[in-house]
């Protein structure tokens, strides 16, 4: 489980160079001040993302496939989600539907009973759960870290950043990544947070959302990468429905959205850790 969450949830590798090298001969018209004209590329992609529609989402569902890599290598198995979000407050429960028996254990390098048909982790606002038939467990502190970190770093956080004293945003030019062209725009906050877009120059949509972080054991840097394809329109919003997450180079999850939905009707113990996968409170 801890390898499926880390690789699709989203709300998450390194720069690829070769990738996104800058092009000096494609470089616009830039502002003198770099902090005005990156804030204009980046209401530029909020319009492009629907402006008002993607700004005030309060919920969405989404279904769809997702795969593991390790070292780049995808597993031979690819599993059907369905995920569940909501803004406020914060929690995403994500289900792993896999109707395989005791055969995604080793897959997902945990211990799974061969009557756990479906598996959910619930992200609330500070921790992360399994959930089974039986009840929960909290994720371990380290997982839990990681999950966090994604979701501070994602584009939703990250344009609440603009908010915050203290935050800048450098304009950094143009580069190519997967033979598009895009503007590339950073924004840091006062305690030196970074994070990178990259901006399609045509649709204005991100194609890529990249930031650093110290490693906790062996106090290098990580780099973790997200890279975005297949943009659709649902219900006034642009999704990418074919999001790909590399760490440090390599490739560690790929997505694949069938559909998704925005400002649903939810029912609330979706979101309840306490609630397992029968629907009932657990007996106490």
């Amino acid at each position: 489980m801890t390898a499926m969450v880390l690789a699709v949830l989203p709300g998450a590798a390194v720069s690829v160079w070769a990738q996104a090298s800058a092009i000096p001969s494609a470089q616009p018209n830039v502002s003198a001040d770099a902090d005005v004209h990156g804030r204009q590329v980046l209401d530029q992609m909020v319009a492009a993302l629907g402006g008002d529609a993607w700004r005030n989402r309060r919920n969405w569902k989404s279904t769809g496939n997702f795969g593991i890599f390790y070292k780049g290598a995808p597993n031979d198995v690819a599993l059907k989600f369905e995920e569940m979000h909501q803004t406020e407050p914060f929690a995403t429960r994500f289900v792993v539907i896999t109707h395989m028996g005791s055969n995604i254990g080793e897959l997902l390098g945990v211990p799974v009973g061969k009557d756990h048909r479906d598996i959910v982790e619930l992200m609330t606002s500070k921790t992360s759960y399994e959930i089974t038939y039986k009840g929960n467990h909290e994720l371990p502190k380290d997982i839990v870290t990681e999950q966090l970190r994604q979701r501070d770093h994602s584009l939703d956080a990250v344009m609440g950043w603009l908010k915050q004293p203290g935050t800048g945003v450098f304009y950094e030019g143009t580069v190519s990544v997967a033979r598009r062209l895009a503007e590339r725009v950073s924004i840091s906050t006062a305690a030196n947070d970074t994070v990178t877009l990259e901006i399609d120059m045509d649709t204005h949509l991100p194609v890529s959302r990249e930031f650093r972080y110290r490693d906790p054991v062996f106090k290098d840097f990580n780099v973790d990468r997200e890279e975005y394809d297949n943009y659709q329109l649902r219900d006034g919003v642009m999704t990418p429905f074919t999001v790909t997450r590399y760490k440090n180079g390599d490739m560690v999850g790929q997505r694949f959205i069938a559909d998704i939905r925005y400002n649903q009707t939810l029912d609330p113990k979706l979101f309840d850790p306490e609630v397992p996968l029968s629907g009932k409170p657990p007996k106490r």
